[in-house]
C-alpha cells in the first residue's frame, strides 16, 4: 500500500503579514532547542542574499503550515537546507516529508553542486529519521554541534 502525503506548495514570504504569519508558527516545546526561531531565520535571510526563505503552505487550504530556508553556499557552490520546521499543530501529518520532497525537486533545477547538505541536532531523532528515510546520509562530520547529512541528487 502506498502512503499519501498532503500536497504542499513552497511560496516566497514577501509581505509583512506573511512574515508575521511565519513568525507565529511554533514547534513543540521539546523541539525548541533544535532549530532557530523563524524570526531569527528571516533576519538571517535579510542579511544573506544567498538564502531563500519559503513558506510551506497546504495546497488544500492555502494555510501556512511550516517554514523552510535553503541557500547556495558561495564558498563551496553547494545547496544547503538551513531550516525546515512544521508548526506543532500540523506535525505528524506528513507536511514535513512533503515539503522536503518538493524542496529537493525544486533544488535539482537550480544551479549549484549536485548535493543537498544539512545539519541536524544529534538529539533530534525524528528529523534524523525523516532525512535518512528520504535518502540523506550522515557524513560523519559535525558542524557547530550538528550532524551533517547529505543527499546526492
Amino acid at each position: 500500500m502506498r502512503t499519501l502525503y498532503p500536497a504542499v506548495l513552497l511560496a516566497p514570504i514577501s509581505t509583512r503579514d506573511e512574515e508575521a504569519e511565519c513568525c507565529a508558527l511554533q514547534v513543540r516545546d521539546e523541539q525548541i532547542d533544535f532549530i532557530a526561531s523563524n524570526a531569527e531565520s528571516l533576519e538571517e535571510a535579510a542579511e544573506c542574499p544567498w538564502c531563500e526563505p519559503l513558506a510551506v503552505r497546504a495546497v488544500h487550504s492555502g494555510e501556512m503550515v511550516g517554514f523552510l530556508m535553503h541557500a547556495l553556499d558561495p564558498d563551496d557552490n553547494g545547496r544547503w537546507l538551513y531550516r525546515l520546521m512544521i508548526d506543532r499543530h500540523h506535525q505528524g501529518l506528513g507536511y514535513g516529508r512533503a515539503a522536503l520532497r518538493v524542496l529537493v525537486a525544486y533544488l535539482r533545477d537550480l544551479s549549484g553542486g549536485p548535493d543537498i547538505t544539512l545539519g541536524v541536532a544529534p538529539e533530534n531523532i525524528g528529523a534524523r529519521n525523516l532525512y535518512a528515510s528520504e535518502g540523506f546520509l550522515e557524513t560523519g562530520e559535525v558542524l557547530d554541534g550538528e550532524l551533517v547529512m547529505r543527499l546526492r541528487t
